[in-house]
C-alpha cells in the first residue's frame, strides 16, 4: 500500500469519527452536536412588578413605582401600565406600555402617557409629557421578565408637581415582573381583614409598593390600575403591616392586590398578591 493510501485511509477514519461516514457521510450529525435547540418561548400571562428610576443629580429623589404587563404565550404583541401616582390624593396616573413579545424577548415596546396636570408650581405651565422605549428579556434563573426603560423626548429628570405633592420623572430606568402566583419569600403572607391589608414582617423592610389592579381590564388595552399607594418608613416610623384601603377604592368589586416590600437600597425582599375584595 503506498503511503498516499495510507494517507487517504487515516483521513477517511478521522472524518468517519467527525461525519459518521467517508465520501459517502453526512454531516447532519454534526451540525445537530454543535447547534444549540431553538430558543423557547417565554411564558404568557399576568404579570406585576416595579420599576427603579435610575437617580440622578440634582435629584437623587428619583423612586419606586408600580406596572403590570400581559405577555402572550408565543410570540405577539403585549401591552401594560406603569404607575406615577405617588400620593393618594393623585389620580391614577400610569403610562401606556405596548411591544411585541419575541420568544423571550419583549422588543419594540414603547412606554407612552401624559403625567398630572400642571399645578401653580410648575414653572413651564405644560402637561409633563413621557415618550420612552421599553425592552427585556425572560429570566429563566429568576422565572421573571426584567429590562430597561429609556425616556426619549426630554434627557434628565422632571420635577413633575401633582395637586398635592411634587414627585420626580426620571429619563431611565429598571423594570422586573413576576407571575401572580409568585410568593418571595416562602413564609412572607398578605391577607386582608374587612377594608384594610395585612401583610407578615420581613427584614429589612422600609418600603411598600401597594398595588390595587382589576384584574378584568388587564391585557384589554384599558387602565386596570386601580390605585397605588407608597408608604416610606423613617428611623422614628417604622414600616407598618397594614394599609387602610382608600375611600376612593370603589366597594364591592373584586381586585388583585399587589403588595411589595423594599429595603432601604431599593432592593425586593417581598412580594405577593392577594385577590381581594373591599
Amino acid at each position: 500500500m503506498s503511503v498516499q493510501s495510507n494517507i487517504f485511509l487515516m483521513s477517511c477514519l478521522s472524518a468517519t469519527l467527525l461525519l459518521s461516514g467517508c465520501g459517502s457521510g453526512t454531516t447532519d450529525q454534526v451540525i445537530d452536536s454543535i447547534t444549540p435547540p431553538a430558543l423557547e418561548d417565554g411564558p404568557g400571562g399576568r404579570f406585576y412588578g416595579y420599576y427603579l428610576q435610575t437617580p440622578h443629580n440634582p435629584n437623587p429623589k428619583s423612586d419606586i413605582g408600580g406596572l403590570y404587563l400581559s405577555l402572550p404565550s408565543s410570540g405577539g404583541s403585549f401591552s401594560g401600565r406603569m404607575s406615577y401616582q405617588f400620593y393618594q390624593c393623585q389620580g391614577t396616573n400610569t403610562l401606556d406600555i405596548n411591544g411585541t413579545k419575541l420568544t423571550a424577548y419583549l422588543k419594540a415596546a414603547t412606554v407612552t402617557g401624559p403625567f398630572d396636570l400642571p399645578s401653580v408650581g410648575n414653572l413651564t405651565g405644560f402637561m409633563p409629557i413621557f415618550l420612552g422605549t421599553f425592552g427585556g428579556s425572560y429570566s429563566r434563573e429568576g422565572d421573571n421578565y426584567k429590562g430597561q426603560y429609556t425616556r426619549q423626548n426630554k434627557a434628565g429628570d422632571d420635577d413633575a408637581p401633582s395637586n398635592c405633592g411634587d414627585y420626580t420623572v426620571a429619563d431611565k430606568g429598571s423594570w422586573q415582573v413576576f407571575k401572580e402566583t409568585k410568593v418571595y419569600p416562602a413564609t412572607f403572607n398578605v391577607t386582608q381583614t374587612t377594608g384594610s391589608i395585612h401583610w407578615t414582617p420581613v427584614a429589612n423592610a422600609t418600603k411598600a409598593l401597594i398595588m390595587v389592579v382589576n384584574p378584568s381590564n388587564v391585557g384589554t388595552g384599558s387602565n386596570a390600575l386601580v390605585k397605588q399607594m407608597l408608604i416610606t418608613s423613617t428611623p422614628a416610623i417604622p414600616l407598618p403591616l397594614f394599609i387602610a384601603a382608600p375611600a376612593d377604592i370603589p366597594r364591592g368589586s373584586s381586585y388583585l392586590t399587589v403588595v411589595e416590600l423594599f429595603d432601604d437600597k431599593n432592593q425586593l425582599v417581598a412580594f405577593k398578591t392577594l385577590p381581594t375584595i373591599f
